[in-house]
């Protein structure tokens, strides 16, 4: 265990590396906050560094996210929290009431930091008001430490080796595209040749998943930076919806595949193999877009892959290939082709949205450019 510690430290102890500059950037907030916490004689000195080590993120785009969410949370918990003690309850009503905002700060840290910040501050208020007669003085000051921990975060990410989230999407787009194109690979190989454990296709899942989580994490910082148009944010949130569908449509198509009971019906193998490689390849290209937009092959033509696809399976129905096959099957199938169909159409979009991302909303991504 220390031998991998020491390791990653002594792998990211240099002026280019991300966990080092946040580091030293978090360190020198940190330090001026002590500082300023000792010049103003605030009663409640540790609220400032810790104001600065809660809103500070490695990049500029999630100290502002997080700091303007618990600077708007900590205002209104001590707003509520003051005017709660001017009204002067009893104290059983006001241990009631610390008991119901630390557990809405339970229950609330997973939905909403604002909120989470709100109770959180409101408590605090409260049990300090209840130990204290001068309690709502605390309120103020929680606000004052707030917002100068706020300030001195946001400072201090712009000022020294500001790194801006929007210069790491391209890579996270690639790593996202890239971790839902080899879950998909496992999904078509487990349905064509049954060769792909269970546990493999939970692993490769898992690992979109995770990817999903940092790349919405990373465009939310990024929308939060300066220098976008607002045309620009709306398509990154666009974006991360439509991956997100991709995500869902292959955790559908999973449950699809393990009902398959063998794998494709032999009158529409082929069919089904073609589309199932069209859509690899569709893969492969996004992916390719993601890094290297000027560098890619032309887009592969799904929507002839579906159609074809479609007409095979029509013709199938037409000479009776189906009549002996269980109502269940044909359901399962009729299923997989929506799900493929959706799938493809929202790697489509993907690659409109980044497109249009690189060269405005006017421009067009045509097929075989």
């Amino acid at each position: 265990m220390f031998k991998a510690i020491f390791g990653t430290l002594r792998q990211e102890f240099r002026l280019d590396s991300i966990p080092f500059q946040h580091a030293v950037r978090a360190a020198l907030a940190i330090t001026i906050a002590v500082v300023a916490s000792k010049f103003l004689d605030l009663r409640h000195a540790i609220w400032l560094p810790v104001s600065v080590i809660v809103v500070m993120r490695p990049s500029v785009g999630g100290t502002l996210r997080i700091g303007w969410r618990r600077l708007w949370g900590t205002v209104l918990g001590a707003a509520l929290g003051v005017g709660i003690l001017f009204l002067n309850p009893a104290n059983t009503v006001l241990l009631s009431l610390i008991a119901l905002s630390f557990f809405l700060v339970i229950l609330l840290r997973v939905f909403s930091y604002t909120a989470f910040s709100c109770a959180l501050t409101a408590g605090i208020i409260l049990l300090l008001g209840m130990l204290f007669t001068d309690g709502w003085q605390f309120g103020l000051e929680r606000i004052l430490d707030t917002v100068l921990g706020v300030g001195i975060g946001i400072a201090a990410s712009f000022g020294v080796w500001p790194n801006m989230a929007r210069k790491n999407l391209r890579k996270k787009m690639f790593e996202l595209v890239h971790t839902q194109a080899v879950h998909f690979e496992k999904l078509t190989d487990s349905y064509l040749h049954d060769s792909v454990s269970e546990s493999d296709l939970v692993s490769t899942r898992i690992d979109a998943s995770i990817k999903l989580d940092q790349c919405s994490e990373i465009f939310r910082e990024a929308a939060a930076e300066p220098g976008l148009r607002g045309w620009q944010r709306d398509n990154l949130t666009r974006l991360i919806r439509v991956f997100t569908r991709m995500h869902r449509l292959l955790t559908a198509m999973s449950t699809i595949i393990r009902r398959g009971y063998g794998g494709p019906l032999s009158p529409i193998a082929d069919g089904m193999k073609n589309i199932l490689q069209v859509t690899q390849d569709h893969y492969a290209w996004l992916e390719c877009y993601a890094l290297h937009p000027d560098e890619c092959k032309p887009v592969p033509d799904f929507e002839k892959a579906v159609n074809d696809f479609i007409r095979t399976v029509g013709d199938a129905r037409i000479r009776g290939d189906f009549e002996d096959v269980p109502l269940e099957r044909r359901n399962n199938i009729s299923a997989f082709i929506w799900n493929i169909r959706s799938l493809g159409a929202e790697i489509d979009r993907a690659g409109r949205r980044l497109h249009e991302l690189r060269h405005g909303r006017e421009s067009n991504l045509k097929k075989g450019k």
